[in-house]
């Protein structure tokens, strides 16, 4: 069978602070076996306002350990268990010290979890249709009590799913009336809220997770299905049908940034997906009616090819998170499934597991009286109160079968970039800057290179460790953080850092296989992490001139000077260190700072909570809050006037937080994360760029200018070079902090003419660059780098010694 493509992933539109692994090309499943089963967990209060508790009706919240214990025979490492939103708000706090006994349980059996934080149901007063913004927060507080209270606990890796199946419960309790209180609405916009809302809540919960447990997989689940037209349908039909199967991937496409980016989506979020599938996940069109499996329906589309649909859409990581069926046709749909599975295995498709759902029967949401005899285990006197256990034998010896056989290899290679033919030569990228710190250009450029080249980014070491030791996260797809732990006291790319980390480096790269890679610095200090390296080629990419900032290294001139000599290609963050560089070295591009149009451009973004409470007019800057910024410029405005609100967001670094001005009108923010800025922009009036005029700010060429005219924002600087030689004729530069001041107070003055204008001038701005049109041309410059590393290599591989030639020759 042919190899599939991986479908282009989109550019990751934004991130937050201190974020999660995505699957590096050749990182090993997060699953810690391909075999998984799962627990029922639905806890929403169904449509006749019953309360549901599937682990309490079946027993299995009573029989953990027994439950847990029946596994191993069985082969199964992976369970999905369900938190229940409603049901642990109940409980309070007996229910989180619950649920740590469940997680230390689980692992005390070997078995890795996947925890689901919200099926279904939410807490009682918390109506998601009247109180969204209310719902959204209180999710997101849920989802951090719950990664605290796991954090810590030995044993495999938790895997955590936000929110399950979040098409189908926006469907469920708008359409349906199978969710307490909600009766079935013909308005398809009520559904498409609710979606979107649980989007919000999947991405908060993300987030939630991700400052407790930064290197947390994520999953996120939904029905794959097809939809296919009625016999006959004519084009109107046919097109209907075709929207109504292209309605599966919604919530997918609104996690990942690919639709409706102003709800916060990016890559990154969608870590692992997984399809939940069954015997009626088919149907036609209009009429609703069943593609039915057991008769065989020649309009049903193989699982296989529903499967490749989304590998190619999304490109990433898969697992059928569901599936199972009733009565005698459990143990015939294992076979089908299974062998589905096998063929999407053998074309490379990253298909890492099967979880049979459920593992224990369970009653009808609807008819607590009915049991669907739908799990591994059924419970046969479940009608009158029994609990006992009674394996499926049929069922189970399918599975012990399947087990021989899956997980099969994948076609030419078991990792999770299953195409040939795409290069494999990795970008290892030294960097000064975290990369959870402020989300700005490595950021940028990297997670769009990523799709080309896997990314290694080594941070500079955390010092003070007791030992040696490598910490790895992956913040977005394709790229992998690597945050080396050093014992020692010194601060950056030291010298007494070197030995360690070279070792852990070069360690890191022969376990991982890696041998074809190019280099990437963002500070000089970094270079004799490269001295036992040999790469294809090596970029510098100066983003500031560092060696101005206050604390510099004394080595660091010395080091710029080699590493100058030794790279083949230099890239500059302006135009003023191009005219710094440009005469060091013989190939030096000058790429600006750009900006992500579908993040700083959404409108309609509500005011940041935060600052809703503050009086109009509002002036505001964001980004890091160091020696770059005019402190007294700062509080002569606030003093100046006292009835503007001057809004000040960002990180306080190498200067003393007690030195920032003190004013009733002037508000520090603290460091926030990327995906809130926009909201902070939505209530500003006048944007700032208050930077000192010294050396730290000779060169810089602020990535905010942008960002700023993107969002539809008017802004003023202090005479900044690159800011005036670029942007003076729709940016007011200020000499002085009395100018600085009256150019604010005459943007809060402007005509409705001249606020026109400014739009205008901004759009044409921010149009003419964006952050990937940047990755594409420096894309352009490190193809040339391998093309020439391969040549040299052919050209060595024609040089053969005498006696090859004379063997040749004869």
């Amino acid at each position: 069978m042919p190899v599939l493509r991986r479908a282009s992933f989109p550019p990751a539109a934004r991130r937050p602070a201190g974020q999660p692994p995505t699957g590096a090309p050749h990182e090993p499943s997060p699953f810690q076996g391909f075999w998984m089963g799962g627990y029922e967990g639905a806890d929403h209060v169904n449509g006749w306002g019953v309360p549901l508790d599937a682990n309490l009706r079946n027993g299995h919240s009573a029989r953990l350990a027994d439950d847990y214990a029946a596994l191993g025979p069985l082969g199964i490492r992976v369970v999905r268990e369900s938190i229940g939103w409603r049901l642990i708000d109940q409980a309070g706090a007996e229910g989180f010290r619950a649920l740590a006994r469940q997680a230390h349980l689980a692992a005390a059996h070997g078995l890795q979890v996947v925890w689901t934080l919200m099926h279904y149901g939410w807490p009682d007063g918390l109506d998601p249709f009247e109180r969204p913004d209310a719902f959204v927060d209180a999710f997101a507080a849920h989802c951090r009590r719950v990664a605290e209270t796991l954090q810590g606990i030995p044993g495999p890796a938790p895997v955590y799913q936000p929110v399950n199946e979040i098409s189908f419960l926006a469907w469920a309790a708008t359409r349906t009336g199978l969710v307490w209180p909600h009766t079935p609405s013909a308005d398809p916009h009520r559904a498409q809220a609710f979606k979107r809302l649980l989007v919000r809540a999947a991405l908060r919960g993300a987030d939630a997770v991700w400052s407790v447990a930064p290197g947390a997989r994520l999953l996120h689940t939904d029905p794959v299905m097809h939809v296919e037209p009625p016999r006959g349908a004519g084009p109107g039909a046919c097109a209907r049908a075709t929207q109504e199967h292209a309605g599966q991937f919604e919530a997918w496409d609104m996690l990942c940034g690919r639709a409706a980016p102003e709800l916060g989506g990016a890559p990154r979020y969608l870590d692992l997906i997984g399809l939940n599938y069954y015997h009626n996940n088919q149907w036609e069109h209009g009429s609703h009616a069943r593609l039915h499996w057991h008769l065989n329906d020649a309009r049903r589309r193989r699982p296989s090819q529903l499967i490749a649909e989304m590998w190619q859409r999304y490109g990433r990581p898969l697992c059928l998170s569901e599936t199972g069926h009733v009565g005698v046709g459990r143990a015939d749909w294992l076979d089908h499934v299974a062998a589905e599975a096998a063929a999407c295995r053998a074309r490379g498709i990253p298909l890492l597991g099967m979880c049979l759902y459920p593992l224990i029967d369970r009653p009808d949401w609807q008819d607590p009286q009915h049991w669907h005899h739908s799990g591994l285990w059924d419970l046969p006197d479940a009608r009158s109160g029994g609990m006992d256990r009674r394996l499926c034998a049929p069922y189970a010896d399918r599975l012990r079968h399947w087990q021989r056989h899956l997980p099969a290899p994948m076609a030419h290679t078991d990792s999770l970039h299953p195409s040939p033919e795409t290069p494999m030569t990795h970008l290892i990228v030294f960097s000064h800057l975290r990369w959870d710190f402020v989300y700005q250009r490595p950021q940028q450029l990297l997670s769009r290179l990523a799709a080309r080249y896997p990314v290694l980014f080594v941070e500079e070491p955390l010092p003070g460790a007791d030992r040696p030791w490598l910490e790895r996260y992956s913040p977005c797809a394709g790229v992998e953080v690597l945050r080396m732990h050093m014992p020692g006291t010194a601060h950056g790319f030291d010298a007494q850092h070197m030995e360690g980390m070279r070792t852990l480096l070069l360690s890191h790269l022969l376990e991982q296989d890696i041998h074809d890679y190019l280099l990437w610095f963002y500070t000089p200090m970094a270079l004799p992490l490269a001295e036992e390296l040999t790469p294809r080629g090596s970029v510098y990419d100066c983003m500031d001139e560092l060696s101005a900032f206050d604390f510099a290294p004394k080595e660091l001139l010395a080091r710029e000077e080699a590493l100058l000599r030794s790279v083949d290609l230099v890239f500059t963050g302006g135009r003023s260190l191009y005219e710094s560089k440009r005469s060091r070295h013989g190939d030096v591009h000058c790429f600006p700072s750009s900006v992500d149009h579908a993040h700083f451009g959404q409108t309609g973004v509500p005011d940041h909570p935060d600052q809703a409470g503050l009086a109009r007019p509002r002036l505001g800057y964001y980004g890091v809050i160091d020696e770059r910024l005019d402190l007294a410029l700062m509080a002569t405005a606030a003093d100046a006037h006292p009835d503007w609100q001057w809004v000040m967001v960002g990180p306080v670094v190498k200067i003393d937080p007690a030195t920032l001005p003190q004013r009733p009108n002037l508000h520090w923010m603290g460091q926030r994360r990327y995906d809130e800025l926009p909201a902070f922009l939505s209530g500003w009036d006048v944007c700032l760029m208050p930077f000192a005029l010294n050396a730290s700010t000779r060169f810089i060429s602020p990535t905010k200018t942008l960002e700023y005219l993107a969002a539809g924002k008017p802004a003023v600087s202090t005479d900044i070079h690159d800011v005036r030689q670029h942007y003076a004729g729709v940016v007011p530069i200020a000499r002085s902090h009395g100018e600085f001041i009256a150019a604010c107070g005459r943007i809060l003055g402007w005509s409705e003419q001249e606020r026109a204008d400014f739009q205008r001038k901004a759009r044409a701005k921010v149009a003419a660059t964006s952050w990937d049109l940047t990755a594409a041309a420096m894309q352009q410059l490190l193809e040339r780098l391998g093309d020439a590393a391969e040549a040299m290599d052919h050209l060595r591989s024609l040089q053969a010694t005498p006696a090859e030639e004379a063997v040749s020759a004869t």
